[in-house]
């Protein structure tokens, strides 16, 4: 056991959670959540999980859209507790799970979608390379170039995703769409032309009446790239093709943009400049900070979880306290 989960575990029962949320009233905790699911998956979070984490947010906290943070922000006047939930991608099941119990419970919300991905153009390559491995029947061992290892996609399927998607976030988006297709080929699984129904996204007319009731709308580029593997006339692409996407659909000049993966090095100066140029405001990242608006190109964000622990620390405060004092 950890000193931070002895901490939680201790003092939970003796109202530490209420004092955590007290000295962490000044900090922003903005959420991110990916997908949904009615029965217990993989990489999912059970409804019934998320209607719990959001009527705690409800009971404890101020709810807002990240918009509405943003503008408090720069006004100088951000809430006590405030706390956002955001969602990213563009999934089918936001529309079937999660906007109608936020809805229900008078919780706003932010979803940032892959515009190619809503559009039908195609579908995301985690998805893409999850569907091959979880497909196969081929026992025989795949030499993967760049890895300089040989892997048996039968025997241990999520190792085996998790070993070639690290590594497709480390090379550029050619390489990675050559890697995966070579991957259907060697391991004889057809590949569907469109997402299959597990992997489907959102519609423009779901989303559009959903932004008539209230959902603020972002931008998380067109096909879901790693930006700095990109060149400078594909980031660009990326960028404005999306932009234009949501505004010719929902009628929404969006100002926000999210990274795909998110993570420090899949951004830098000058996608961030690109970023500004292609006229977005702010940009969203996919890790936490002590400080998580003070950097409006990598406004910082807590990982969703589905352990209820996890989720606590993180909106209590908790997460954040620790990170005060080791510091």
């Amino acid at each position: 056991m950890t000193l931070n989960q002895f901490i939680y575990k201790a003092t939970r029962p003796l109202g530490g959670l209420q004092l955590a949320r007290i000295l962490a009233r000044h900090h922003p905790r903005i959420l991110m959540y990916h997908r949904l699911s009615a029965t217990d998956e993989p990489g999912k979070i059970h409804v019934d999980q998320f209607r719990k984490q959001m009527r705690l947010i409800k009971r404890h906290f101020h709810p807002m859209n990240l918009t509405e943070l943003l503008e408090a922000h720069e006004q100088g006047n951000v809430p006590n507790h405030a706390v956002v939930v955001t969602f990213d991608d563009g999934y089918a099941d936001f529309a079937e799970y999660a906007f109608p119990i936020m809805q229900e419970e008078g919780i706003p919300s932010t979803l940032f979608i892959t515009t190619g991905f809503v559009n039908g153009d195609l579908w995301l390559w985690p998805d893409q390379l999850r569907y091959v491995i979880d497909n196969t029947v081929s026992n025989k061992e795949v030499f993967i170039e760049g890895l300089n290892q040989k892997i048996n996609f039968h025997t241990d399927r999520e190792k085996a995703w998790n070993v070639v998607a690290d590594h497709c976030l480390t090379i550029p988006n050619e390489q990675k769409e050559s890697l995966i297709s070579d991957l259907y080929d060697r391991l004889d699984v057809v590949r569907p032309e469109s997402s299959p129904s597990q992997y489907r996204g959102l519609e423009w007319p779901q989303l559009r009446k959903m932004v008539n009731k209230g959902l603020d709308i972002g931008s998380h580029s067109y096909s879901h790239p790693i930006l700095t593997r990109l060149r400078s006339d594909a980031l660009i692409s990326e960028l404005t093709s999306s932009r234009e996407l949501i505004r010719e659909k929902l009628g929404v000049d969006t100002q926000v943009f999210c990274y795909p993966n998110g993570q420090p090095f899949d951004f830098n100066s000058d996608v961030k400049s690109a970023i500004r140029a292609a006229g977005y405001s702010v940009a969203v990242a996919a890790y936490p900070s002590r400080h998580p608006l003070s950097d409006i190109w990598a406004i910082n964000r807590y990982p969703a979880n589905k352990l209820w622990e996890l989720f606590e620390k993180n909106v209590y405060g908790m997460t954040y306290l620790n990170s005060r004092a080791l510091t």
